[in-house]
């Protein structure tokens, strides 16, 4: 199962996606993910250190099954990886939609709390960013991580790059740009958009009123061209000379703080 779920198409077929190693398998269990199998190698079953020896508690108490395997069977799924030969189940959480969280937000946010930000991740192909940009969105105070097209933050390796903000913050699916962008002003979401050169300069950005996305597009090839023609505002972060882009992650990052600075002037 595990080497099912390590497909998109496996993952849609079993509504299960993995988690690898001590550290993801005990967040979930704190966050109270839908954990609900964990595959083990038998060397670390045998002779378990006082944490594994915890974690196998928890596990217990919590129902879930612990099936053990052969060292070698998890030294290749882990392909070399040091984080604790262990992988997890998780279900993949229902849909939810924009409107939902936009409804569950305005009637559980007290009244001082600005209004909602949105990190959305269109057509990201490595799972890897889009993993770095689960984590940002979280600790950058987004309410939901949107993704369209060709993003998925429940690849493995965006699980892993996720250290758990995964299993807290809310995802949005969409088929593609279009669908995402639809959606957002149909809600009256102001919709920012990161460009590396000829946008609104970041410091020069007022925080809208109301909720915001923040769109981020491929590392390669930006925002398609008309999604980027079609958005309330192209912002640029300034840059020393020669450099052509900050990386899609610290540009989420970097935008996300200077709204929530705004918000909180």
């Amino acid at each position: 199962m595990i080497h099912r779920v390590q497909t998109e198409r496996g993952r849609r077929q079993t509504g299960l996606y993995s988690i690898e190693g001590t550290r993801l398998v005990e967040r979930a269990l704190r966050a109270g993910a839908p954990l609900v199998a964990v595959l083990a190698a038998e060397g670390l079953l045998a002779a378990p250190t006082p944490r594994v020896r915890d974690l196998l508690a928890a596990l217990a108490a919590a129902n879930c099954p612990v099936t053990p395997a052969p060292d070698a069977v998890l030294a290749e799924l882990t392909d070399g990886r040091d984080l604790g030969q262990l992988f997890g189940l998780v279900r993949l959480p229902p849909p939810v939609s924009l409107q939902e969280l936009l409804s569950s937000l305005n009637t559980n946010a007290p009244t001082a709390v600005p209004p909602a930000l949105f990190l959305a991740a269109v057509d990201i192909t490595d799972p890897g960013n889009v993993g770095a940009l689960t984590r940002t969105a979280h600790a950058g105070g987004a309410a939901a991580l949107l993704v369209a097209g060709a993003s998925d933050p429940f690849h493995p390796r965006a699980t892993r790059i996720s250290r758990g903000s995964i299993f807290k913050l809310p995802v949005v699916a969409y088929a593609g740009a279009d669908a995402l962008l639809a959606d957002l002003r149909a809600h009256a979401v102001t919709v920012v958009a990161t460009a590396a050169a000829g946008g609104v300069p970041l410091p020069r950005l007022a925080r809208p009123t109301g909720p915001v996305a923040v769109l981020m597009g491929n590392e390669a090839e930006g925002l398609p061209a008309a999604i980027a023609a079609a958005v309330d505002a192209n912002v640029t972060i300034p840059m020393a000379a020669g450099v052509d882009s900050y990386s899609v992650n610290a540009a989420a990052a970097i935008v996300l703080y200077h709204l929530r600075q705004e918000a909180s002037a």
